[in-house]
C-alpha cells in the first residue's frame, strides 16, 4: 500500500517543477533571440546583394562602353552591348493621321515591334505611307527592311501605268505630249468615249472629245469602259493586294481571301457624264457586305472571292477566266518594269532590303474581259468608314509581314533545297532561302511569279507564254527550282 505524500514533499516536488520549467523558458527565450538576430543578419545581406546586383544591372544597360575581350593571342575583340529589347518599326506618314494607320500599329504591336513615329530614332522596318525615297532613306543597313521599293512609280504612280501600254490597260495618252497620237485614235475610233484624269489627284471625269484641253499639262486622257459587267445594276471594281517580295529574281505574291469588291453608289442604267456616282469608285462607295448579290453567300460564311465566284457561276461563267487574267496582268506590270526596278534598288545598297504591298484595281467588262486600271502605292488599310473591314486589313498586314520574314512561323531549316545550286554562289543561295522561306510562310498569299503550274505541266518545262518576256536568267533559274520542287511536291506547284 502506498503512503500518501507529505505536504512539505508536495512543496518540494512543485518547487522542483517550477524551477525545471523556468530553466526551459529561459533557454527557448535565449534560443529565440539568438535565431531572431540571425535571421536579421541574413536578411540585411540578402538586402545587400540585391541592391548590388541591382545597381550592377542599371550600370550594365547605361553604359555605352564597349567591352573588350583579349584572346590568347593578345587580339583586341571589340562586341557592343546587347541589342535593343524590341525590334523598332519606324511609321511614316506625314499627313496621314495616326488612326488611319491603326490596323498596321496593331500588328506589329502583336508581333512584338516598338512602333515609332520619330525619324531620328534607329530603327529596324521603315513602314512608309508615301515614297520615302526623296526624304527619308539614302542608304541602307543590311538589316532595315523598307515596304517600298525604289522607282516603284514605274508601276503604282497612274501616268505611268495607263501610258505603258502594258497587258489589260486601256489605252491612255499623255497630254499635251501624247496630242496627236490621241486625235489619231479617236479619229480611228469614233465610237470610243474617253476620261480626262489629273496627275496627281482622284479627279476623274467622262468628257466628249470636244470637252477635253488637249494642252493640259497635269492631266491624261484614258478610254472609257463603256459596256461594263454589272453587279446589282452597279459599276465595282476589284481591288487585289499583291506583295512584291523580290527583284532579279522576281516573286510576287496575291494575298486570297482579302480581295475587296467596292461598287459605285448609284445604278449605271440611264448613264449620265455629269453623275460621277455611276461610274466612279469614290470614297464613299458601296462595301462588298452590303451588295444583295453577294451578301447572301457573305451570311453562308463564304469569303468575299467566294461570293463573287459563286454569282458569277450562277450565270453560268467560270471564274477561272477572270483570275488567269487578272495574274497574268499583274506578272506582265512588273516583268516589263523588272530592269528599272533593279537599277534603282542597287543605289541604295542592298536590293533585298525592300518590299512592297500594293493594290490592283480591275474592272470587267460585259465580254468578260478584265482591264487593269491602276495600282495603288499604299492601299488604304483603315477602316473608319466601314468597320467591318478591320479584321480584312489586319490579316493583309500580316499575311505581308510573314511573307517577308517579319513575321515567321517556327518551320524546318533550310532542307533539300538543292546541293549543286547552293555550291553555285552565295546570291543564288539567299535567293532560293528566301523563296524557301516566303513558301513556308506565305499564309493567306498564293504565288503568282514565278509562275504556278501543275505537276503533269512541270514536266514540260517553263510555259511558253513566258518566254516572250525573255526572263533573265535568275528568273529561269527560279523557275526552273520551283518546277523541280512541284514534280517532287505539289504543294510547291
Amino acid at each position: 500500500m502506498k503512503r500518501s505524500k507529505s505536504t512539505s514533499e508536495r512543496l518540494k516536488t512543485d518547487k522542483c517543477w517550477e524551477d525545471q520549467n523556468g530553466i526551459i523558458k529561459k533557454k527557448l527565450k535565449s534560443a529565440k533571440n539568438t535565431s531572431t538576430r540571425r535571421g536579421s543578419v541574413f536578411y540585411f545581406l540578402g538586402i545587400l546583394l540585391v541592391a548590388f546586383g541591382g545597381l550592377a544591372y542599371f550600370y550594365s544597360r547605361l553604359s555605352n562602353k564597349t567591352a573588350i575581350i583579349r584572346t590568347t593571342k593578345t587580339e583586341t575583340i571589340n562586341y557592343k552591348t546587347p541589342p535593343r529589347e524590341k525590334p523598332t518599326v519606324l511609321l511614316w506618314c506625314p499627313g496621314v493621321p495616326l488612326i488611319h494607320m491603326r490596323h498596321v500599329i496593331l500588328v506589329f504591336q502583336r508581333l512584338g515591334y516598338k512602333v515609332t513615329t520619330d525619324v531620328g530614332v534607329e530603327w529596324d522596318v521603315l513602314w512608309a505611307h508615301r515614297y520615302p525615297f526623296d526624304e527619308l532613306v539614302k542608304k541602307l543597313k543590311p538589316n532595315q527592311r523598307v515596304n517600298k521599293f525604289p522607282s516603284s512609280g514605274f508601276v503604282t504612280q497612274k501616268v505611268e501605268l495607263a501610258t505603258s501600254g502594258g497587258l489589260g490597260i486601256p489605252p491612255a495618252f499623255r497630254l499635251p505630249d501624247d496630242k496627236q497620237k490621241f486625235l489619231i485614235y479617236a479619229k480611228e475610233n469614233p465610237e470610243a468615249q474617253f476620261l480626262e484624269k489629273d496627275l496627281h489627284h482622284r479627279s476623274v471625269r467622262l468628257k466628249p472629245l470636244s470637252e477635253i484641253n488637249l494642252d493640259s499639262t497635269n492631266s491624261f486622257v484614258q478610254k472609257f469602259i463603256s459596256n461594263p459587267f454589272l453587279v446589282d445594276g452597279r459599276v465595282f471594281d476589284i481591288g487585289v493586294p499583291v506583295v512584291l517580295t523580290s527583284i532579279d529574281p522576281l516573286r510576287i505574291y496575291k494575298i486570297t481571301g482579302d480581295i475587296v469588291f467596292r461598287f459605285c453608289k448609284d445604278p449605271y442604267e440611264n448613264l449620265n457624264a455629269s453623275n460621277l456616282n455611276q461610274y466612279v469608285i469614290a470614297d464613299d462607295y458601296i462595301p462588298s457586305f452590303d451588295s444583295p448579290a453577294l451578301k447572301k453567300y457573305l451570311q453562308l460564311s463564304y469569303s468575299l472571292e467566294e461570293s463573287f465566284d459563286a454569282h458569277l457561276q450562277s450565270k453560268g461563267i467560270d471564274p477561272k477566266l477572270i483570275w488567269e487574267q487578272i495574274d497574268d496582268q499583274i506578272v506582265s506590270a512588273y516583268l516589263t518594269r523588272e530592269a528599272k526596278f533593279a537599277y534603282w534598288s542597287l543605289q541604295y545598297g542592298h536590293k533585298r532590303s525592300f518590299f512592297e504591298l500594293v493594290r490592283f484595281d480591275f474592272m470587267l467588262d460585259s465580254d468578260l474581259k478584265v482591264h487593269l486600271i491602276e495600282a495603288n502605292m499604299s492601299p488604304s488599310l483603315s477602316s473608319a468608314d466601314h468597320p467591318p473591314n478591320g479584321i480584312r486589313f489586319e490579316q493583309v498586314a500580316f499575311t505581308t509581314l510573314s511573307l517577308v520574314g517579319l513575321a515567321n512561323y517556327v518551320h524546318p531549316p533550310f532542307q533539300k533545297l538543292c546541293a549543286p545550286c547552293l555550291a553555285q554562289n552565295e546570291e543564288l543561295t539567299f535567293d532560293l532561302k528566301m523563296a524557301y522561306k516566303e513558301h513556308m510562310n506565305k499564309f493567306r498569299s498564293v504565288r503568282i511569279f514565278p509562275p504556278r503550274m501543275t505537276q503533269e505541266q512541270a514536266k514540260l518545262g517553263i510555259p511558253y507564254a513566258y518566254l516572250n518576256h525573255r526572263l533573265t536568267t535568275k528568273n529561269m533559274l527560279l523557275a526552273r527550282w520551283f518546277q523541280g520542287k512541284c514534280l517532287t511536291d505539289k504543294s510547291w506547284c
